[in-house]
């Protein structure tokens, strides 16, 4: 049985690298509920990766399929919802990062936990994943989080932090912070 006062599902938010898509493989195990990887499940629905989503129609339609995804999910019963690192915002007419109230209202449904690390030791980390399409052409990561970081608080029922943990490791700790009993 899960404690998650009243919430039927999980989702977890974070930057890449944060390690919420092996941390949610291994929860699914554990609490023997489905895993909702929603990266994957927009590269399915949009029949191509999210790398030649971005390349072929761009960040704007990524983030309207992402919206799409969610919504989906999130009238779902008992499951973890993985959520892309750019889950909580979406982009205003010249580009900008804005905060997304439609996902964000969305994630409120679901026990949201943040999972965040050192910014250094994320940076690293992606920067070594050919298969993630670029953040952002004039903004660094550092920038992107510093950003971002106040939007994932906001929304978080959680915060855990990830740095150097592997996937089995957060998954404990989700498990042990939500009362698994």
């Amino acid at each position: 049985m899960l404690n998650l006062d009243g919430y039927s599902n999980i989702a977890l938010i974070g930057p890449r690298g944060s390690g919420k898509s092996k941390a949610a493989r291994k929860l699914r195990k554990m609490l023997d509920i489905p895993h909702m990887p929603l990266d994957q499940l927009i590269a399915y629905e949009a029949g191509m990766s999210i790398s030649e989503i971005v390349k072929a129609d761009g960040w704007h339609f990524f983030r309207h399929l992402e919206y799409q995804v969610l919504k989906k999910t999130s009238k779902m019963n008992r499951v973890i919802i993985d959520c892309g690192g750019g889950a909580i915002i979406d982009l205003d007419g010249s580009d900008n990062e804005i905060k997304s109230e439609r996902k964000i209202k969305l994630l409120n449904k679901a026990f949201v936990i943040y999972l965040y690390a050192d910014l250094d030791w994320l940076a690293q980390k992606i920067t070594e994943d050919p298969t993630r399409p670029d953040l952002s052409r004039q903004k660094s990561f550092k920038e992107l989080m510093q950003r971002r970081d106040p939007i994932y608080n906001e929304v978080a029922n959680l915060k855990l932090n990830t740095t150097e943990m592997n996937g089995r490791e957060i998954a404990e700790g989700i498990a042990s912070a939500i009362e698994v009993v």
